[in-house]
């Protein structure tokens, strides 16, 4: 086949190395000059809960719009919460709120969203508890560490009405929507398969006991996980991505993305119940215990087969496109087959990519800015660009993947039931045992 690119650029081979660098220090340019002629009335007023990695890089774009106001910074930790403040000041050029526990934050009179970036195991409680008090929610991905957490989250959502946006930026990106348009306009013809690929976790981190540092609240940051020594290594990102306590991995942190790319470009995991098989590596020592490889093999009820697997397996399985680092979504059909990452699109036909998106397509969302889309949303309470059902769609696929790479059972999930329908012991994975009076379900 014939291969081709647009839009190249070249990705970093390592992407947890591309995400640490995009979490360190942000700029914070001012924002006055954006809130020009906007009034206080008109604005939305934000507080951001969790501001470590990707907490301050959600900052740095939401402090960006001049109809978005953060009132607050909430964060267990206290240099994670006063760097965000200060950031907030140099953009606004005044303070901001801060606060330790979510719960003060979310009980501002004057708060109409939240933006969620603390570690995975606090999302669906925060949601939660938002949800109930009326707030908008922007929630980063994954949604929650169990299949039942994810389904309270959209049960909450869907019966109350709620403006909610998953973290899935990539909708907004126009590689994505390119791509998006040209598998549900037909161009490819029939969806026959479906490739998936994101970064493995990493290995190591530190297991020696240290002191809680002074200003963490470590049982508030650990709060409905299992309570565990404080290590140097387990309060830092990469103990937020990959430690099981508090994460599935990058099977579900990472493959997200490409997830959620596969679900909006097909409807085949909505059919009926669907078969998983494969097998995954893991750690056998050091803190980070979430899955290093995955290669599993999904098949749909519609008779769609996908291929969800980590990018070290990417050499052998990704031979039609010039690179494959990172993560990835394919579709094939058979007239050809087009593939998307972050920022980059290939063809198997040139021509392809020249085809403009047609202004009047309902089929993506022609929404540039992401952060904005929210806002928007939270103001008019109209519908976002990555809704709770499209999140627990992906989210489920990512949680079936790692049961099978852990056990490396088959199993079959029925999707309107809600429920595996084999093996059925499985069924208690679907939940997880909370810690302290945090509902996560």
């Amino acid at each position: 086949m014939k291969k081709s690119a647009i839009s190249r650029r070249r990705f970093l081979g390592n992407m947890t190395k591309a995400m640490l660098a995009a979490a360190i220090a942000p700029r914070f340019l001012s924002s006055r000059a954006f809130a020009a002629g906007v009034s206080a009335n008109d604005r939305i007023n934000v507080i951001s809960i969790g501001t470590g990695g990707q907490g301050s890089g959600l900052l740095r774009n939401f402090l960006g719009l001049k109809d978005c106001q953060i009132i607050g910074i909430c964060d267990p930790y206290g240099k994670n919460r006063e760097k965000a403040r200060a950031g907030v000041k140099a953009a606004y050029g005044s303070e901001c709120a801060g606060y330790v526990n979510f719960e003060e934050a979310l009980a501002v009179p004057s708060l109409d969203a939240v933006v969620i970036a603390t570690p995975d195991h606090w999302h669906s409680a925060i949601t939660l508890a938002a949800v109930k008090a009326g707030k908008a929610v922007y929630c980063e991905k994954p949604l929650a560490l169990s299949l039942n957490q994810n389904r309270a989250v959209q049960n909450a959502v869907n019966s109350t009405g709620a403006v909610f946006q998953y973290g899935t930026m990539q909708r907004s990106m126009p590689q994505i929507q390119q791509a998006i348009e040209l598998v549900r306009s037909g161009v490819i013809g029939d969806l026959k398969r479906v490739d998936v690929w994101a970064s493995g976790s990493a290995i190591g981190g530190s297991t020696a006991e240290i002191p809680v540092p002074a200003d963490l609240d470590y049982n508030l940051y650990t709060g409905p996980a299992n309570m565990r020594p404080c290590t140097a290594s387990r309060i830092t990102n990469g103990g937020s991505w990959y430690c099981s306590d508090y994460a599935l991995g990058f099977i579900a942190g990472w493959g997200a993305h490409p997830l959620d790319v596969a679900v909006w470009g097909m409807d085949s995991d909505l059919s009926g119940p669907y078969e998983l098989r494969g097998s995954g590596r893991f750690p056998t020592e050091g803190l980070f215990d979430t899955a290093i490889e995955w290669d599993v093999e999904i098949a749909f009820a519609d008779g769609l087969p996908m291929h969800f697997f980590s990018h070290g397996y990417a050499s052998k399985y990704v031979d039609y496109r010039s690179t494959a680092t990172g993560d990835g979504t394919t579709f094939f059909g058979p007239k050809g087959w087009v593939s998307v990452s972050r920022g980059v699109i290939f063809a198997s036909n040139p021509d392809w990519l020249k085809i403009p998106i047609p202004k009047a397509s309902e089929r993506i969302s022609h929404r540039p800015n992401y952060y904005q889309a929210f806002i928007d949303s939270a103001r008019y309470r109209t519908s976002t660009l990555t809704t709770v059902n499209d999140a627990v769609r992906s989210d489920a696929i990512s949680h079936l993947a790692n049961m099978v790479a852990r056990t490396g059972e088959t199993i079959v999930w029925d999707p309107k039931a809600y429920e595996i329908r084999a093996p059925k012991p499985f069924n208690r994975l679907m939940d997880l045992p909370t810690r302290g009076p945090w509902a996560t379900t």
